[in-house]
């Protein structure tokens, strides 16, 4: 499928590895999918299993000053320095792997090194935008970006999707985001190629109906997940299951949601695969605070990717002007509520597992979902066969660069 040997070199946070949404979908790409030969640059490029890997270190003196008050003012100060500057020892190692291409899922901390290393190198550069992450309330205090360096990181969002060589959109919404400079396509996040086999599912749910949901629990989404979780705690006819790697919820909330059997903690995904198997239904949410509104017009909920090929209906508790929403109904992958209120969501949920046609036609979404827009290996093609494209257009340019020089 892939150029032979095709170099290509990894820049970004959101590294190749297991932890969570983006990073899977990018372990799957690169690490599970060996199409390419893979080098990995960041400041966690040490949580990647890819081999060849460089960890961008800071010296001393900036690690103490990072765990005082002035962490989030040098951290703001660094997503400007790494436009204009490439640590030494990060050039080399970009220099000795020698790529075909640079690749970089796009947030604040690295995509400015990403673009200097593409340009000094002479090599395309593919952007991914997953997230808009300078225009969201989830990333931490301490590295969030400052009021007035905001308009300056969404400038160089829409630079780097004007200048890259490919751009990939993680929803439509984010295609939208960038109005008349949209120019690249739609790639979901990936999921799980060895689930491609639609599972077999029960004709009608259990009682009570086990719901299932798996990722962030944290800030908005764990707000709204802990209304829910309290909804349903004394219900005898629906049992909720919180699957989440941590979450900022008051202690005793974790205790008694633990103890009732809600929340779950973390599990790895190949753990989480029994638990997918013996659900009625899964759960996805999207924020409804005004605050995260950009946020929840472009980015997507990549649980959705591993729900899908179980068969199962998907609950889509988000507002109507969310990519969860929209893409429920447009794809009739989910059955949607899009009312701020977990009650009305339950009704929902109990209404439709009462209503056989309107369950069995959930299912089938889901499994039309799977073969179709949210096919793994689909996705999976798109990402090579676009990487494989420029950096077959970016050899021919030098080629035709190298017989103009010669006719001089």
């Amino acid at each position: 499928m892939s150029i032979p040997h095709l170099r290509l070199l990894y820049i970004s946070a959101v590294v190749p590895d297991t932890t969570s949404g983006g990073r899977f979908a990018m372990y799957r790409h690169l690490v599970l999918k060996q199409d390419f030969e893979v080098a990995v640059a960041g400041t966690t490029a040490g949580d990647s299993p890819v081999e060849r890997r460089f960890v961008i270190r800071k010296n001393r003196l900036i690690e103490r000053l990072r765990r005082t008050r002035l962490s989030r003012l040098l951290c703001n100060l660094e997503y400007l320095q790494n436009w204009v500057m490439v640590p030494q020892p990060l050039m080399q190692f970009a220099q000795e792997f020698r790529p075909d291409v640079v690749v970089c899922v796009i947030e604040d901390w690295h995509m400015g090194l990403a673009w200097q290393i593409a340009t000094r190198l002479n090599v395309p550069l593919v952007v991914n935008f997953q997230d808009l992450f300078c225009l969201s309330q989830f990333v931490p205090d301490k590295i969030r970006p400052f009021p007035w360096l905001v308009p300056f990181l969404v400038n160089r969002y829409r630079m780097l999707n004007r200048k890259a060589a490919q751009s990939f959109y993680t929803t439509e919404g984010m295609g939208n985001w960038f109005g008349q400079d949209r120019r690249g396509d739609v790639l979901y996040p990936v999921g799980d190629f060895s689930t491609f086999s639609i599972h077999v599912v029960k004709p009608k749910p259990q009682t009570p109906i086990q719901i299932v949901y798996a990722g962030n629990c944290y800030g908005a989404y764990g707000r709204m997940l802990l209304r829910l979780a309290n909804t349903v705690k004394e219900r005898s006819d629906i049992h909720l299951q919180i699957f989440a790697a941590g979450n900022d919820w008051p202690l005793e909330k974790v205790k008694e949601m633990t103890e009732a059997g809600i929340y779950k903690g973390f599990k790895p995904f190949e753990q989480l695969k029994s638990d997918f198997q013996q659900a009625d239904a899964f759960l996805t949410v999207m924020s409804f605070e005004k605050a995260e509104e950009p946020f929840m017009k472009t980015s997507f909920t990549t649980k959705w990717l591993d729900y899908v090929p179980y068969g199962k209906p998907v609950f889509v508790w988000a507002p109507d002007y969310s990519t969860a929403y929209q893409f429920a109904h447009q794809h009739r992958a989910g059955i949607a509520v899009s009312e701020d209120n977990s009650v009305a969501l339950v009704k929902t949920m109990i209404d439709a597992a009462s209503n056989l046609e309107t369950w069995q036609a959930a299912c089938g979404g889901a499994r039309n979902a799977a073969k179709t827009v949210l096919n793994a290996e689909k996705i999976h093609t798109l990402f090579v066969e676009r990487v494989n494209r420029v950096s077959r257009q970016s050899q021919d340019t030098s080629k035709i660069d190298d017989l103009q020089e010669l006719a001089r």
